[in-house]
């Protein structure tokens, strides 16, 4: 079962409508199905009893009124309904399938009850040909054709789901990370190095403001290069006397939002609230604000690659069922815009809970009760198209969900291994975090990540710098981000199976670009890029390679792909008003060597040209062709060939 927990909130299950208001119509009356006095008598004093929630002296009663007719139907519904309202559904089902044998047509809702305490507990193929059963009946209730429908489609499901089982292997993460508490998987990191959970535990009374005497608060545990996790550490800055939990954090790792609740500066009863990490300090936590939060509980965030989009859980008004999916955006001003609800078909009349956004930026995991699962919370999983809609979320099969409730699943960069936490028998206790192979068919695309530290090329201060990724198939910028403040490291979330173009830009130097066209492959091949961003300050002499300008074989016409380098460098004259440039074309040393010297010079006049149409001054460009004379690889090597063909800028003046 799940416990109460601020990323969990309590599952109410509803109950079928009692079947008590018909017998106290019938009580003392000559309706019943039994001809026995002396059984009417027994079941008019179990009535009585059962009213004032005297369960055992009622099961007495109605013990003795079957010892005087066995076949009395009524007993044995009214045992099922005792026996369930203290959740025995073993002994409820056992109850009302003997009502359905004794006496089919006395009542014919009781395959509706038995149906629905069947499909509890697994048993779907017989809750199945019970819904059917009461379905087809001519006095079967009206206003639960949709429940009936439901379970119909629910137990077909399910039974279809346990036939086709997906490949699940959960491997406990150890000791370390598991304890006899309740650990709640939260986030992982790009590198797959660290991951945060929320632990709930005993409260101190000292320390804790606690109603029920636990309290939940964040932890981390890091992987060494051995693979085992290290002891749980708590997450200093982020824990207080209350209840916190949910943590989401941005793919570079410097942006956290998490859910508190009842806080003096809070909207509702749970918030929203966020923290930048500036060099090795965290700022302090802030409330998301209005707006954001409301009366009403946010929690369940997650933060899109580019840091942009935050998708959470409210149950605020204007929704589309108990609990939806929401996102917010970042406005070029650095307000987050109103919310948007993530719309039906992500969104139900029951709940949808803990939204996790693969860094792939299109692929959504959550949780929810209210699509089609094997019961309860099931894990499901949506992508976008190209249009940003939302595609119809996929359940995830037959093990990973069950008929319990499936709360929560993040991801790795490579979309291969998932996280979750579950409580099973060999655990250690409550909750307890597994990681398992992913099968293929519901993983995200594949991503990997360029990490390093931006500096001056020629001191090695670190820089605060700007980043710009851009799909060149389409021109689409996909990522936007900056380097630390005071230690000008960055992570980057490279995708794959596309060509793109990476900018690094800082003010007062000359900026830098590469190009990555990264396939995915065997996922195993997929490995970060570590290095190093050198920024030439801007001042003459200083020269750059421009490495996405391309032409057309033996050709000087510009390709679509160069506009986005063509258009940086278009912005650097912009901000930089008296700069001058000489810009330059070279050439490999493949066919005749007057001709690559007329091609390199027309390659470089077309890159000129190109910025006099955007209006830059003539006085500030000038241009020249080297042909194949100055070489900067092998022209031996394909390689060599292609870093030898390429475009530059000087600073000429400033």
């Amino acid at each position: 079962m799940i416990k109460s927990s601020i990323l969990i909130f309590t599952i109410v299950v509803l109950s079928i409508s009692p079947f008590s208001k018909k017998l106290q119509a019938q009580k003392g009356k000559q309706t019943y199905t039994t001809s026995s006095k002396k059984a009417r008598k027994a079941f008019d004093g179990a009535i009585t009893f059962f009213q004032s929630k005297h369960y055992a002296d009622a099961q007495d009663y109605l013990n003795k009124a079957l010892k005087y007719d066995s076949n009395f139907v009524e007993v044995y519904i009214l045992q099922g309904q005792i026996w369930q309202e203290q959740h025995d559904t073993y002994k409820a089902i056992s109850c009302y399938k003997k009502a359905a044998e004794v006496n089919p047509d006395f009542y014919p809702k009781v395959f509706y009850m038995l149906a629905t305490m069947e499909q509890k507990q697994g048993y779907y193929a017989d809750a199945l040909e019970h819904y059917k059963m009461y379905a087809q009946r001519l006095d079967a209730d009206p206003s639960l054709r949709r429940s009936i429908e439901r379970g119909v489609d629910m137990c077909q499901f399910a039974v279809n789901q346990m036939a086709n089982p997906v490949p699940f292997d959960p491997q406990n993460l150890g000791n370390n990370v598991n304890t006899e508490n309740d650990e709640y998987i939260n986030t992982i990191s790009v590198d797959d190095k660290m991951l945060i959970l929320t632990q709930r535990h005993k409260a101190s009374s000292q320390n804790y403001d606690s109603d029920d005497g636990y309290t939940e608060d964040f932890l981390y545990s890091r992987k060494s290069k051995n693979g085992l996790w290290s002891p749980l550490y708590s997450l200093r800055g982020f824990n207080t006397n209350g209840n916190e939990g949910a943590m989401s954090v941005s793919p570079d790792g410097r942006f956290r939002v998490f859910t508190a609740c009842h806080r003096r500066d809070g909207f509702g009863s749970c918030d929203l609230y966020y923290s930048y990490k500036r060099g090795n300090k965290w700022s302090m936590p802030s409330n998301m604000g209005a707006g954001v939060n409301t009366r009403w509980w946010e929690t369940n965030s997650t933060i899109s690659s580019d840091g942009k989009t935050i998708y959470f859980v409210s149950n605020r008004k204007g929704g589309y069922g108990k609990s939806d999916i929401w996102k917010i955006s970042l406005q070029a001003d650095g307000t987050w815009a109103n919310p948007e609800n993530l719309g039906p078909e992500i969104n139900t009349p029951g709940s949808e809970m803990t939204p996790f956004i693969h860094p792939d930026g299109k692929t959504l995991y959550f949780a929810s009760n209210g699509h089609i699962g094997m019961g309860g919370y099931d894990l499901f999983v949506s992508s976008k198209d190209h249009k940003e809609r939302w595609g119809h979320p996929v359940n995830l099969g037959y093990p990973i969900n069950t008929l319990d409730n499936e709360m929560g699943i993040v991801l790795n960069a490579k979309g291969d291994l998932a996280y979750i936490s579950a409580d099973r028998k060999e655990g250690f206790g409550g909750f307890d975090v597994y990681s398992f192979e992913l099968y293929e068919q519901v993983r995200p695309t594949a991503v990997t990540y360029m990490r390093g530290i931006v500096r001056d090329a020629e001191t090695k201060k670190p820089l605060k710098a700007s980043f710009q990724l851009v799909n060149l198939e389409n021109q689409q910028q996909i990522l936007q981000s900056k380097s630390d403040d005071e230690k000008g490291d960055f992570l980057v979330v490279i995708p794959v199976d596309a060509v793109l173009l990476l900018t690094v830009e800082c003010e007062g130097y000359l900026f830098y670009s590469e190009r990555f066209n990264v396939k995915s492959g065997d996922y195993t091949n997929l490995k970060p890029f570590l290095k190093n961003v050198d920024l030439n300050p801007i001042k003459a002499g200083q020269s750059i390679v421009l490495k996405n300008i391309y032409f057309a074989s033996r050709s000087y016409n510009l390709e679509d792909e160069s506009l986005v380098e063509l258009n940086k460098l278009y912005e650097l004259l912009e901000k930089n008003k008296s700069l001058s440039i000489q810009i330059s074309g070279h050439t490999d040393n493949i066919g005749d060597d007057n001709e690559n010297l007329i091609l390199s010079r027309n390659r470089a006049k077309a890159v000129m040209e190109y910025l006099l149409s955007k209006g830059i001054e003539k006085s500030r460009l000038s241009y020249k062709g080297y042909g194949e004379r100055k070489p900067i690889a092998d022209n031996n090597t394909d390689e060599g060939r292609a870093k030898n063909r390429r475009t530059e800028i000087m600073v000429v003046g400033i």
